[in-house]
């Protein structure tokens, strides 16, 4: 039957098909553009069997030919199992150059077969499987996707998922979840075909259309059963154990896999239309366990269409949570589809829907016995659990404390930590944006709000009424608290807006600092003490870019990870095309720039991950794509700017290998002179706030008559040595002759021994004082490599 059919396609074929289109590309582009549109179904199997059959045997077979594959299959045949068995008959023929092309044409047909056409062709399937994966390195890429293609077909074959084949693809973990789920019949499945089918039918583009969402409320309408069944299935998405899937490279655990993305993403979608409040907290648990680009893009979209108060928190908190720059795009776009659906800025939309977590006016939530609240006093805002159990209060839950409530109060605790820290840094990107707010809005949102308040009395606002202008920390009596101690209340006309020391004039930072000194309080961020970068001559002189932080060399793993912790998105240095060269780019939205940070890799033999890399030039963007142009840096607000440069100024101060103590020995190293300059060299103006810092804090602290400032040092007199510790990179130098000693941190959390900073994340700080206060007393060290280097080996 196998030839006969054969003969029939070439005869077929022969009629319309010219006899040297594998080698004339005139002759595809007449076929293509004359030819294709007139033929009927079995003329274009016929053909496609007959360019199968020219590539298998490499006779009048050229590439020109191959490009008509895709045109013949975009007609969509009415392919037989007797045709797909044929084809994958001449694929067994095919030689390496073209096997790949032959299988990929026979497993097409097969995918449009019903459960009853695949059945009788697993063992074909299992036999192109073993094809594939024959050892080759020819079409790698091309391999992988026709050997999950292939597994998918002879799994859905095997399984007997009648009803799902062709909608829900067998193979990874979630399909095979969802099957053994629907074998067991539950409400609502005799209606899932059609809803399946019509999710399959949702465009590729970001949003699905009225109509679509049109007919997806018609399916649903009426069948509560099936919107549960909706339910079921996404929540298996995230709860499914992984499945072993082989790939062209090995095998992989997969949730859910590429040929189910469609299916999923069109769930979502439905689940969307529905309306149910659950949708939220899925979408939240479904997020950081989606690796498909489609479902894990409708999750965000999905969430930006509802828009309330619940979906703007989830997409915030999603925000918060990833560093990938693709991801923070899609959550872009769905925050600001939501924006303009409510007619407010995304910043404002972010703000109105700041959950309370249950906090009263007092900052707290009582669950049963115990009471969850946010303390922050002078110190930074911490959330605080106090159970009352015998008439006392304690920080642990008592021994007979029920289970449930005690799950409850750390799901609480939980929710609360988060949103603190997605507050945190809500406010801070406040510093770029440069907002003000009426009187009472500003007191509504921030001041009595009971989780952003517990971090908005302790930050800097400034008042403008009437053509009168101050700054000031507020109090809950609704006056600010000034500089020099005095207090004003400001009237109802007043607006408001977040200060940032780039806007003052020198004395007033110097007020304000001395101040929060003086009155030890702690800033959730650097606020007083934020370092403030002005435009510099040379600047001015190259215009659009600025060299200030060029000629550095970083650590670059830890870089590139610090990079996409302050949410600057860049490609990956690597031994590829265009892997030599580094652009992160960081997006101030509120100003329309995207600051753009050029690097370069800077390792000797270039196998392997790249070790370290040299900065280059900051510059600044407006627009997108082939739009974009380069703005004057003149142009660029002191505030966009001052941030910019403040986080290059931070890659270099914590990655730069002038801050790696071991470098000290590697004097034959080609990079040491960069070391040496940078490690013991000028302060960064992150460097002369921490100088600042210390200068006052010294003279409160224990070692205050064994400690001083000088230049760029803090200098240590223990009494086996004298020690100089670089405020800018943390190395020491010891007496005699300012030899070097190697002390490697541990940690970076507030010192021993320091009972105040006066704001929290500058690492460099803890590490500086920490080593004071080691070196101090030096005689009590018991570290085996210190004491070599102090010259006391036998002691400890």
């Amino acid at each position: 039957m196998t030839v006969e059919t054969l003969d029939t396609h070439r005869a077929r074929a022969a009629v319309v098909l010219p006899a040297a289109i594998g080698f004339n590309e005139h002759a595809v582009e007449r076929f293509l553009r004359r030819d294709l549109p007139d033929l009927d179904d079995a003329q274009i199997r016929s053909v496609t069997v007959a360019l199968a059959e020219r590539a298998a045997a490499y006779v009048g077979w050229g590439w020109h030919a191959a490009r008509l594959f895709p045109a013949l299959a975009n007609r969509r045949p009415a392919w037989t199992a007797t045709d797909a068995e044929l084809l994958f008959d001449l694929a067994h023929r095919a030689p390496e150059g073209t096997l790949v092309t032959v299988l990929r044409i026979a497993t097409g047909a097969a995918e449009t077969l019903d459960l009853a056409g695949r059945t009788g062709l697993v063992e074909r399937f299992r036999d192109a499987q073993k094809l594939v994966e024959a050892p080759s390195w020819h079409e790698a890429g091309e391999r992988a996707n026709l050997l999950r293609r292939l597994a998918r077909l002879a799994d859905n074959a095997a399984d007997g998922a009648a009803a799902w084949a062709g909608r829900i693809r067998i193979g990874d973990g979630w399909s095979r979840a969802v099957v053994e789920h629907l074998r067991t019949a539950p409400a609502g499945v005799d209606a899932l075909g059609p809803l399946l089918d019509h999710a399959l039918t949702l465009t590729s583009g970001p949003r699905p259309t009225k109509v679509w969402l049109r007919r997806t409320g018609e399916l649903l309408d009426g069948r509560p059963e099936l919107v549960g069944l909706v339910r079921d299935l996404l929540d298996l998405a995230h709860a499914a154990p992984p499945a072993v899937v082989a790939f062209w490279h090995g095998d992989f655990r997969l949730r859910v896999g590429p040929d189910n993305g469609d299916v999923l993403r069109g769930l979502l979608w439905t689940a969307q239309v529905s309306g149910e409040p659950w949708l939220v907290p899925l979408a939240l648990a479904l997020e950081p366990t989606l690796h498909e680009p489609k479902p894990l893009n409708a999750c965000y979209a999905v969430l930006g269409r509802r828009a309330d108060d619940a979906a703007i928190a989830a997409l915030v908190r999603m925000q918060r949570r990833t560093r990938h720059r693709g991801k923070l795009k899609q959550i872009a776009a769905a925050l600001d589809e939501a924006a303009a659906g409510a007619g407010v800025s995304r910043s404002e939309l972010t703000e109105l829907t700041v959950p309370d977590c249950g906090l009263d006016e007092h900052r707290q939530r009582r669950i049963g016995t115990a009471v969850v609240s946010v303390d922050a006093g002078n110190g930074p805002a911490r959330v605080r659990v106090a159970w009352e159990h015998g008439g006392t209060t304690t920080t642990k839950p008592p021994a007979d404390v029920d289970a449930e409530l005690a799950a409850e109060v750390r799901r609480a605790t939980t929710d609360l930590k988060k949103t603190l820290a997605d507050e945190r840094q809500r406010l801070e990107d406040l510093l770029v944006e440069d907002r003000d707010w009426p009187l009472e809005t500003w007191r509504e949102r921030y001041l009595e709000h009971p989780v952003t308040g517990a971090l908005a009395d302790r930050l800097l606002w400034t008042v403008d009424e009437n053509g009168r202008r101050f700054a000031g920390l507020p109090t809950v009596d609704g006056r600010f608290i000034l500089a020099d101690g005095g207090t004003v209340e400001p009237g109802p006309g007043a607006r408001i807006r977040l200060w940032h020391p780039v806007d003052a004039d020198p004395e007033e930072v110097r007020a304000w600092r001395a101040h929060i000194l003086d009155n030890e309080l702690t800033q959730p961020f650097k606020q007083a003490f934020r370092e403030v970068y002005l435009l510099t001559p040379a600047e001015e002189e190259t215009r659009v870019y600025s060299n200030r932080f060029a000629a550095h060399i970083l650590r670059y793993q830890q870089a590139y990870a610090l990079m996409k912790e302050r949410r600057w998105g860049s490609n990956y240095l690597g031994d590829w095309n265009d892997g030599w060269s580094g652009e992160a780019k960081r997006e101030f939205p509120a100003a329309g720039l995207t600051a753009v940070f050029h690097h370069d890799q800077a390792t000797d033999d270039g196998r392997g991950p790249v070790q370290f890399c040299a900065t280059d030039r900051v510059r600044f963007e407006l627009g997108r794509g082939r739009a974009r142009q380069d703005v004057p840096l003149a142009e660029v607000p002191a505030r966009v700017f001052a941030e910019a440069m403040r986080d290059v100024d931070l890659f270099v101060g914590v990655t730069s290998i002038a801050t790696d103590p071991t470098w000290a020995d590697r004097g034959d190293e080609p990079r040491f002179d960069y070391w040496r300059s940078f490690a013991f060299g000028d302060l960064t103006a992150n460097g002369q706030v921490r100088r600042q810092v210390l200068e006052h804090l010294l003279p409160k602290l224990k070692i205050r008559d064994r400690a001083r400032l000088d230049g760029h040092y803090l200098v240590v007199e223990g009494r086996l040595h004298t020690y100089r510790i670089h405020i800018g990179s943390g190395n020491i130098l010891m007496s005699p002759n300012d030899r070097y000693l190697c002390i490697v941190p541990t940690g970076a959390g507030k010192p021993t021994g320091v009972r105040f900073l006066p704001f929290e994340g500058d690492a460099m700080l803890s590490i500086v004082l920490s080593k004071a206060l080691l070196l101090a007393d030096d005689h009590k060290i018991k570290d085996p490599s210190i004491l070599r280097q102090l010259g006391q080996p036998g002691r400890g």
